[in-house]
């Protein structure tokens, strides 16, 4: 989509006027000086309302950035001071598609919106004796880990451990890094967006 250019708005407002030989069409008339310059700003009106479509994506909102960080409780405290438009964004989008919750689904979806694509989720259990029941063996067996009852609530997210956020032109801002490797974003918002019973622990990939 592309918006109508000064000289159409020109020939536009022209057109609103009552028909008659009186109106002067030479482009350097006082009328047509005034239409022009009527037509320049409503161009610029124009560009600036397609413009503020992108703002609805927060992916590419300039403008209105802030207004969609405040909308969602950022930058929180788990933003270092120094951070840059390209975390400051991915902190938002993590923010968006995933809350946390109950799932170990929901902790690697917030962790891809963060740009940590490929994070697994390992549970535990506490280790029991051996037992057999009529549905099958329960409890542990043989070379597994001696649990002890907390790690019934514990889960281990792995996350990638080559996630680099580089500096992209128009979007990043005057003192940013040209590029960023800080893991303290996606550690904090995973571990706020954990459950009070739930024993977070986070790891990377070799």
């Amino acid at each position: 989509m592309d918006h109508l250019s000064a000289d159409t708005y020109r020939q536009l407002l022209f057109s609103l006027l009552p028909p008659g030989r009186i109106w002067p069409t030479a482009p350097e008339s006082r009328l047509q000086r005034l239409l022009e310059g009527e037509a320049q700003e409503l161009e610029r009106v124009d560009r600036r309302a397609l413009e503020l479509l992108a703002e609805a994506d927060p992916r590419q909102a300039l403008y209105l950035f802030e207004e969609w960080e405040a909308s969602y409780s950022l930058p929180s405290a788990c933003a270092p001071a120094d951070q840059s438009i390209a975390d400051r964004r991915a902190a938002l989008v993590g923010r968006i598609v995933g809350q946390g919750g109950m799932r170990a689904a929901d902790y690697i979806e917030l962790a891809d919106g963060l740009g940590y694509q490929g994070a697994t989720v390992e549970e535990f259990r506490e280790a029991t004796v051996e037992v057999d029941t009529a549905t099958g063996h329960t409890g542990a067996v043989i070379g597994d880990d001696l649990n002890g009852e907390d790690w019934d609530w514990t889960w281990r997210i792995t996350l990638p451990s080559d996630v680099i956020r580089q500096s992209v032109i128009n979007e990043a801002q005057i003192g940013d890094p040209l590029r960023s490797w800080g893991d303290e974003l996606v550690e904090c918002s995973l571990r706020h967006a954990a459950p009070s019973w739930l024993i977070l622990q986070i790891g990377y990939q070799a």
